[in-house]
């Protein structure tokens, strides 16, 4: 019987290139493939056939899900997404890896050595050890897939020459759409946070304010001091534009994009500016030696990744010359900061990403699954009520920012992908696609 393999991404120019690589890489190994938005993935799942289910987040909150899941039938692995860069392990733990989440889970896979010892403190009390196999996101930023983006970089370079890169990670005090207050609301249990870590987590926050509050009022005045510089500001996909467009206002030299993913505007950049942005690790693999503006440093207050594996800059003395350096290919990783990027970060060469995970998700045993029928009939039900529920709602806050975050997509659109991601892979398959529903696709080996 061929296995189905659920792959759900939340941020479409974020994951989706990276879900369509995992997937094609599973198609080559007899593997069916569902790929689309998670939110409509996790909606419509009472329809869509049993297999191996992978899970973005292992939250307290993804517990319920996760149970509903495990009562249709299905494997779930736990991934997270957002598992690469975070203060410490005890933050992380505390915010973003639940025992109750973790019980309904078959395996764990983690971005790097790193992660799966921090995951491992708390999920060996649920028998799992997590396996640092990697990420396909980062799959598509090493050099063998470089021409994947080829078209892409001739057209960024054409229109922008050369440039300075600036991404931005500051959504929790810039949002596209707010749909929290700046607490740590996503906890690992159901128990409040002690005070000690409320204490933490407010010190923290107060210190990435800072960061945002220097980057609006210092990165114009740098720019303005640097006429003969182009800029390209990329703001974090959850971040609102607006924000920074009004920052730079009246400066010619200074350009406002979200277009596409963030891989082909690293491969045309020049350098590339940030502060705690994932984007510096893509950087890193690239072999582009990120700078970290730290207009303010409390290094208790940042993570281990990805500011560590950066060239640190103090002043805007230190960032010209930086970027001219890095222009100039004369500023090089230190073997220090290569050794924190390879401890976070598996599969930077040899197999790939995807390949790994795939000889894991081949040894699953997903006839292990036998549900009970009775409970599974009252369990579809269930999920076609919530289905309904959040189908018919409007205007509701977290699906306009959904919406935002992964817009609607074609079946053509997906196709065309898919075979620039097979081509790129060299693999000799052309992609078919069918749609399932609004943004849920099946890729299919053209026959």
């Amino acid at each position: 019987m061929t296995k189905t393999l659920i792959l759900p991404a939340e941020i479409y120019s974020r994951e989706f290139d990276a879900r369509l690589l995992h997937g094609i890489i599973a198609l080559t190994r007899g593997w069916r493939v569902i790929v689309g938005s998670k939110a409509l993935i996790n909606r419509a799942i009472w329809r869509l056939p049993r297999g191996l289910y992978l899970c973005q987040t292992m939250t307290h909150k993804r517990r319920t899900m996760l149970r509903l899941l495990r009562s249709l039938g299905f494997v779930c692995v736990g991934w997270d997404e957002e598992g690469l860069i975070y203060l410490d392990r005890d933050v992380y733990l505390m915010r973003r890896v639940s025992l109750d989440s973790l019980k309904h889970l078959n395996s764990i896979v983690t971005w790097g050595k790193q992660g799966a010892d921090d995951v491992g403190f708390r999920s060996r009390a649920a028998g799992i050890e997590p396996l640092p196999l990697g990420n396909p996101r980062f799959d598509l930023v090493r050099r063998d897939l470089h021409k994947l983006y080829a078209a892409e970089v001739e057209a960024i370079k054409a229109k922008h020459g050369h440039f300075v890169l600036i991404n931005t990670n500051f959504s929790s005090f810039n949002p596209i759409i707010s749909t929290h207050d700046l607490k740590p609301r996503k906890t690992s249990s159901k128990h409040p946070p002690s005070e000690a870590e409320l204490a933490r987590f407010a010190k923290v926050l107060a210190h990435r304010k800072d960061v945002y509050e220097r980057f609006i009022a210092d990165l114009p005045a740098f720019a303005r001091a640097n006429p003969d510089l182009r800029f390209v500001l990329r703001a974090h996909p959850g971040e609102n534009e607006d924000i920074w467009r009004r920052a730079f206002d009246g400066l010619s030299n200074v350009a406002v994009s979200r277009e596409g993913s963030s891989v082909p505007w690293l491969i045309a950049a020049d350098a590339l500016v940030h502060n705690s942005c994932t984007t510096a690790v893509e950087a890193a693999i690239l072999g582009l030696t990120p700078i970290c503006f730290c207009p303010v440093e409390s290094l208790d207050d940042e993570s281990a990744l990805p500011n560590p594996v950066s060239h640190r800059v103090y002043d805007f003395t230190e960032m010209q010359d930086a970027i001219e350096r890095s222009a100039a290919g004369t500023l090089p990783m230190g073997p220090e900061q290569i050794e924190v990027l390879t401890r976070h970060v598996s599969a930077i060469d040899g197999d790939l990403a995807s390949t790994a995970i795939m000889k894991h998700f081949d040894e699953i045993d997903l006839s292990a699954m036998k549900p009970n029928h009775l409970e599974r009939g009252a369990i579809r039900l269930y999920a076609l009520a919530r289905h309904a529920y959040k189908s018919m709602r409007k205007d509701y806050i977290t699906d306009r920012y959904l919406a935002k975050v992964f817009p609607p997509i074609t079946e053509t659109d997906v196709k065309r992908r898919a075979n620039d991601i097979s081509d790129a892979l060299g693999i000799g398959m052309a992609i078919e696609v069918k749609t399932i529903s609004s943004n849920i696709f099946e890729l299919v080996p053209a026959r």
